[in-house]
């Protein structure tokens, strides 16, 4: 580890959730002088305080740049917020927390970067590399701030999840190799309904990377396609189908992942070819098959061996809320997939997911187009159970054709998983899920709640 800002020693925290603590800690280790502060009232001091350095200014109810010679912001305040502006006037950069750890770090980074599939792609290729003997830390988007893990025992590399929102503040964030999964749209309320700023956002990194990298882009994505120009980094694609590689003939040097013959291909520049048949992966689903490809590639580059890769996707387990299966009850099989916070994720799990359905949708709504999602919900869902804030516009936007989609309304999640059961078993439905679509914010405190309430509620139908 190294300190991260040299140049600078009076340092200003906005937020302190467990990125802008780690932030704290990270600094103190370099002597800096920190000002910490949070709009959270003065009835959290005692509880900042015992977790803050020694020596910490702390202000509350409020951000304040104060005398700081530089800013590091939690994700949680968006680009717009006022004080930013003021930062910019008054000429004090800002950075993200991922940005701190990432100038600390001394270790190379695999950083994954997207709009979904981004959290099984980063624990996916941690797992791989770890079984392959590269030794690695998870981190970032993933729930443990970077700052934190690179205070720890130093690994052979750090896999990192990115979100738009860290990345907004990340002018220098350097990974060795990106993992591009997808754009779809998201949080047009964090960018104000700015879409090119959202893409820009996700696309950052390619910029910095140099020609000793790798970006490994998605050429299945209309809009990753064309990153490509944006970087001096060696490219290297993954597809849903070969037809959608880029033309061969001026990209012979580069390695490529596609699925053809019901297999997953792997063409290396060097002529190494492998192929992985989709009936042996545990990850079921062409978006998981998209993952896979993606880690596939990353620790080929990183030295590890194929055969050796194909058996740590075998051991890999996905992380929870994750078309996760819950239980079966009288050949009803529960569903959880409250990671699908937006539409398109929420169309990835219904491919998944081949049978005859009831499906539970519902919670923030974030603006976003619904009218694909609920096409896809024509082929197996039979009955969509509703909850939460999107309530009154999915009503008015949800219909198959010229007809309505079959729909009944629930007060809470609990009330939707008891009469979604009581509909699959009376109308041969295998599947009751939840896959809602939107942030949970509405009703819980995270989709991680929202899941773990929603298996509770399956289980106690038993």
């Amino acid at each position: 580890m190294k300190d991260p800002l040299p140049k600078y020693h009076k340092i200003a925290i906005f937020g302190l959730g467990a990125s802008g603590l780690a932030a704290a800690q990270l600094l103190a280790k370099f002597g800096k002088e920190i000002i910490a502060s949070d709009s959270a009232d003065e009835s959290k001091r005692a509880e900042f305080e015992a977790k803050l350095p020694a020596g910490t200014r702390l202000i509350l109810g409020h951000n304040e740049i104060a005398d700081a010679e530089i800013i590091v912001t939690s994700p949680g305040l968006e680009p717009s917020t006022p004080i930013f502006e003021e930062a910019r006037q008054k000429n004090v950069p800002v950075i993200a927390e991922l940005e701190l750890g990432f100038r600390a770090a001394t270790k190379p980074i695999v950083a994954i970067t997207g709009t979904d599939g981004k959290t099984t792609t980063t624990t996916l290729t941690s797992h791989i590399l770890n079984v392959c003997g590269v030794v690695n830390k998870l981190g970032g988007n993933v729930g443990i701030p970077l700052c934190q893990v690179v205070q720890e025992e130093e690994p052979d590399c750090y896999v990192v999840e990115t979100s738009a929102f860290q990345l907004v503040f990340c002018p220098e964030f350097k990974p060795h190799i990106l993992i591009a999964t997808n754009i779809a749209e998201d949080h047009s309320e964090y960018f104000k309904g700015d879409w090119d700023a959202y893409v820009a956002t996700k696309r950052r990194p390619l910029g910095v990377m140099q020609a000793s990298d790798l970006a490994i882009l998605n050429a299945s994505d209309p809009e990753i396609r064309g990153w490509r120009e944006l970087t001096i980094a060696n490219v290297a694609w993954y597809a849903e189908k070969r037809q959608d590689l880029p033309g061969r003939e001026t990209d012979l040097n580069d390695d490529v992942a596609y699925v053809g013959e019901g297999a997953i291909q792997v063409d290396l520049s060097d002529g190494r070819n492998y192929s992985l048949h989709l009936d042996d992966l545990k990850l079921k689903g062409a978006h998981n098959a998209m993952n896979v490809m993606g880690s596939i590639l990353a620790c080929l580059e990183m030295g590890c061996k194929f055969d050796a890769i194909v058996a740590a996707i075998d051991s890999y387990q996905l992380p929870k809320h994750r078309i996760e299966h819950i239980c079966t009850l009288n050949g009803v099989e529960f569903i959880d997939d409250s990671k699908a916070t937006n539409p398109h994720a929420g169309m990835a799990a219904l491919a998944a997911i081949d049978k005859p359905t009831v499906l539970i949708v519902g919670g923030v709504d974030k603006g976003l187009s619904m009218t694909a999602w609920i096409d896809a919900m024509q082929k197996n869902v039979r009955q969509i159970m509703l909850i939460g804030a999107l309530t009154e516009r999915f009503l008015a936007e949800a219909k198959w054709g010229d007809e309505p989609c079959p729909i009944t309304l629930c007060k809470t999640l609990e009330e939707a998983v008891e009469r979604g059961y009581a509909y699959a078993r009376d109308n041969g439905c295998e599947v009751v899920m939840l896959s809602p679509g939107c942030s949970s914010y509405d009703m819980f405190k995270s989709y991680g709640q929202r899941g773990d309430v929603f298996a509770q509620t399956a289980r106690g139908l038993g």
